[in-house]
């Protein structure tokens, strides 16, 4: 929804106009456009953490307005309802997703996908209260599915189109199914990471080293050895760039055959 327009005095006010405006409530007083911006991201902010602690029904309006430090005309005059304002908390959280986006084409694979890793890792551990609710409350609410699918939908085009870019780049054999499936795989490990580390810590690779360790795995699910440090030789794990040596062929059903080329 778009933020509500405000009108502003050609010329500054004096005497006592002046004197009416310093004296006027909060409902009374003009907002600027800036004031109408900071009150939006407050009540943005505060709706996250509001409903991340009681769900869509304990997240009343009152309450996200007084975490927010405004009153609840204000959250109804920059959003029609509840739902609408979740919605865009939805959808923000999407947007901060896209954000810790992937190069368009692959350079240094591996360090490339350790950061992704490293950063989205981040992002779910700090979004881990609001997503089990919103995994709590899906049934009751199942209208709230396409509000929750919106993140995940992000980072699967962005990790797909990287890795068909890769997988391109390599000569590797694989079906566009079989990239989409490698790409699931990473992303549902770095949810369960997310999601279930503070649970279950003895289950998942020491934290320090789990970006890398699920970007390596991830190289070897497409079949780039190279790529993931896994040369001949190798043996700590030296990461090759598009340009340098190149990638395993890789024949299905076999081993990776490795043979490098000099970047031209």
């Amino acid at each position: 929804m778009q933020a509500p327009t405000f009108i502003l005095p050609l010329h500054a006010p004096q005497g006592r106009q002046l004197e009416s405006l310093q004296k006027a409530t909060p409902f009374q007083r003009p907002m600027t456009p800036t004031a109408a911006h900071v009150s939006r991201q407050k009540l943005l902010e505060a709706a996250m953490r509001v409903f991340a602690e009681s769900g869509f029904r304990g997240a009343t309006t009152r309450r996200i307005a007084e975490a927010a430090g405004v009153n609840e005309v204000t959250l109804f005059r920059q959003f029609k309802s509840k739902t609408a304002l979740i919605n865009e908390v939805a959808e923000l959280y999407a947007l901060k997703r896209s954000e810790e986006a992937l190069p368009s084409g692959p350079v240094s694979p591996l360090r490339e996908l350790s950061d992704w890793c490293d950063a989205h890792l981040a992002i779910l551990r700090d979004s881990r209260d609001m997503i089990r609710r919103c995994m709590a409350e899906v049934d009751e609410r199942p209208q709230m599915a396409g509000c929750m699918r919106a993140g995940p939908d992000v980072v699967h085009r962005q990790l797909r189109d990287y890795a068909t870019s890769l997988v391109k780049l390599r000569g590797l054999p694989l079906s566009r199914d079989e990239i989409a499936t490698a790409c699931m795989m990473l992303q549902g490990s770095l949810f369960a990471d997310a999601m279930g580390r503070d649970i279950m810590p003895d289950l998942y690779p020491p934290l320090r080293r789990s970006g890398v360790g699920y970007a390596r795995m991830f190289l070897r699910m497409l079949g780039a050895q190279h790529d993931a440090g896994d040369a001949p030789g190798d043996e700590h794990g030296t990461e090759h760039t598009i340009g340098g040596r190149a990638a395993a062929t890789v024949t299905r059903g076999g081993r990776a055959g490795s043979r490098t080329r000099r970047g031209t």
